[in-house]
């Protein structure tokens, strides 16, 4: 018998064909909204070519540096925006099998250069023209889930859902260990220090999460002062999540407490 598709996140798609990629559609926000089908892709940059088939892709937000792409050529009528996301390994780079807080250390030195780029991505997210879009870097694991994850916080979306969706990819590459096999930073692997590089605890991205809202009040504020505006974050809730209330003055509906 063929085995069971993985479990998702509330209402995540993923998309056959496409290493680690999937559509973020229904995962929840505030105010009882769901991020809206077809409009935000996550997955690994080998994923780039199926999903612009699958997806109509018209932006990628690329993750990877200048050595990660070499010799990738992008489909035709994509936009890819290279934004290399570049920060110190080590904590997951060492001795033995890395751990849940050498993930965690990785992804807090990488909160920093993250933040404009989830400010960026913010904008994508409020111009309809530019949607479908995807985030991507070499396996759309670590990068993916930082970037991804600041942006749709930063309009609503609900941490629990954030790092479920971030556990998933960890049972993606568990359940088709043959395609996990064709990245170029799988191959050469031991079974073991594979399925431990390919682990992603929810709770770790919910300890990033958490962090930065103690340290900056909330993670909307954090990418306002990476130039993020209030009526961008309007914009990007009416679009993504179908929010009505864009035409409100003020600043958006708060979402700070939300930790649900």
């Amino acid at each position: 018998m063929p085995s069971p598709p993985p479990r998702t996140a509330p209402g995540s798609r993923v998309v056959p064909g496409a290493p680690n990629a999937r559509d973020l559609a229904g995962l929840r926000a505030d105010a009882g909204l769901r991020v809206r089908p077809g409009l935000m892709y996550r997955g690994a940059g080998a994923a780039m070519g199926p999903l612009t088939g699958h997806a109509r892709l018209r932006v990628v937000v690329d993750l990877r540096d200048g050595r990660e792409t070499a010799g990738g050529e992008p489909p035709p009528d994509v936009a890819v925006l290279s934004r290399p996301l570049v920060a110190d390994r080590s904590a997951i780079k060492g001795g033995g099998p890395p751990q849940p807080s050498h993930y965690l250390a990785y992804y807090r030195q990488l909160a920093r250069p993250a933040a404009p780029i989830a400010a960026e991505l913010v904008g994508l997210l409020a111009e309809p023209d530019r949607l479908p879009l995807l985030v991507c870097c070499s396996a759309g694991k670590d990068r993916t889930s930082v970037v991804c994850a600041l942006a749709l916080r930063a309009i609503g979306v609900r941490t629990a859902d954030l790092a479920r969706d971030h556990a998933l990819t960890g049972r993606l590459f568990r359940r088709d260990p043959a395609a996990t096999r064709t990245l170029p930073w799988a191959r050469g692997l031991a079974p073991s220090e594979l399925a431990a590089r390919t682990a992603t605890p929810g709770g770790v991205l919910r300890a990033l999460l958490s962090g930065l809202e103690h340290e900056h009040g909330s993670v909307r504020r954090l990418l306002m002062d990476h130039g993020l505006r209030p009526d961008t974050v309007r914009r990007a809730r009416h679009v993504l999540l179908g929010d009505p209330r864009t035409a409100a003055d003020g600043d958006p509906p708060r979402t700070d407490s939300d930790r649900s």
